[in-house]
């Protein structure tokens, strides 16, 4: 019985090579879906009316200190601006720079309601939530500046540049990944890594930075549960940054290391030497204080010392962007 039923079973197989072409066992495999293209490419930020914006607009701003909603002219607000974010003495080309750049990162907000999602105003004094303000400090170089640049904003691709800024580069300025991956939302091309000369002018207090801190914060702050001796910069970004801190399968975000340790104790992400001691002390040493990404403060003023323009300081630090008057 058993060698009758193998008899047949191999003339089944020899009938089903013939006829089927071997496909009984070269049966095709549904081939695997290709993943899609992993990118960093981003979309174009929605395109402004620019008509718009042919008169000075009045706008609202939320008053920190106290929680009031105040109402003024755009250009008033920005000597405020002016002269809370940048030393008032500063060379006025410097200062005609951040101008631009405080009017450009305010008619962003007001396009993309950055503030007015939370606070219900246009604006906020909160440097946190865009910009300091304090208008006390204002004087006649603050004024000037603000009066020469008049209407004078940055525009990349039909909308206005989220004109970032900060203190002191380290010598080199970020790109905008390195300092803001959960942020960014469409393309900024304009972010891009550049030699910077702030180290010329800059007071030590933010050319290098020294953080003494606890094995268990610094572990707390990349997210890793094992020993704190293991927790180092994963990898680094184009200007040197630490992009990603952590150990082994464990990584966090060095921007976001930088925001859980605080901004004013771990002055940037530029980090240069990381030690662990035995004791379970960490000691880290950086470059820079700030993002890094934008406007280097410090390196505006060096270029403003070498009587550089503050069009050239614009354009220097944001590339392809368009200088362009909104109005008179």
């Amino acid at each position: 019985m058993l060698q009758q039923y193998l008899r047949n079973l191999a003339v089944i197989v020899v009938v089903g090579l013939i006829f089927g072409g071997c496909s009984w066992f070269n049966k095709p495999q549904p081939k695997p879906e290709t993943p899609p293209p992993q990118t960093t490419q981003k979309e174009p930020p929605p395109a402004v009316d620019f008509s718009k914006y042919k008169n000075e607009p009045n706008i609202s701003v939320y008053m920190a200190e106290n929680g009031e909603i105040k109402h003024m002219p755009l250009e008033q607000y920005l000597e405020g601006v002016v002269a809370a974010e940048m030393e008032p003495g500063w060379p006025l080309e410097a200062l005609k720079a951040q101008a631009v750049v405080a009017r450009t990162i305010t008619l962003n907000a007001i396009e993309q309601k950055t503030v007015q999602r939370t606070r219900k105003a246009d604006v906020s004094t909160d440097k946190v939530e865009l910009q300091s303000y304090d208008a006390k400090k204002v004087n006649a170089a603050v004024k000037e500046a603000v009066k020469n640049t008049r209407g004078i904003a940055m525009v990349y691709k039909g909308a206005f540049v989220n004109a970032i800024y900060h203190s002191c580069c380290g010598e080199k300025t970020a790109t905008q990944e390195e300092s803001f991956a959960k942020e960014i939302q469409y393309d900024a091309g304009y972010f891009q890594v550049v030699d910077c000369p702030c180290f010329e002018y800059a007071p030590d207090r933010v050319k290098h930075w020294k953080l003494k801190i606890s094995g268990a914060e610094w572990k707390g702050a990349a997210g890793y549960a094992g020993p704190a001796e293991n927790v180092g910069i994963l990898e680094k970004g184009p200007s040197g940054r630490a992009l990603y801190i952590g150990a082994e399968n464990s990584k966090e975000l060095g921007s976001e290391v930088r925001k859980r340790l605080g901004y004013d104790k771990m002055l940037s992400t530029l980090i240069t030497n990381v030690v662990h001691q035995a004791d379970g002390t960490v000691y880290l040493e950086g470059k820079g204080w700030g993002n890094g990404v934008g406007l280097c403060q410090w390196g505006a003023y060096t270029l403003g010392q070498r009587q550089q323009t503050y069009d050239y300081i614009l354009t220097y630090y944001y590339k392809g962007v368009t200088v362009q008057k909104m109005w008179e």
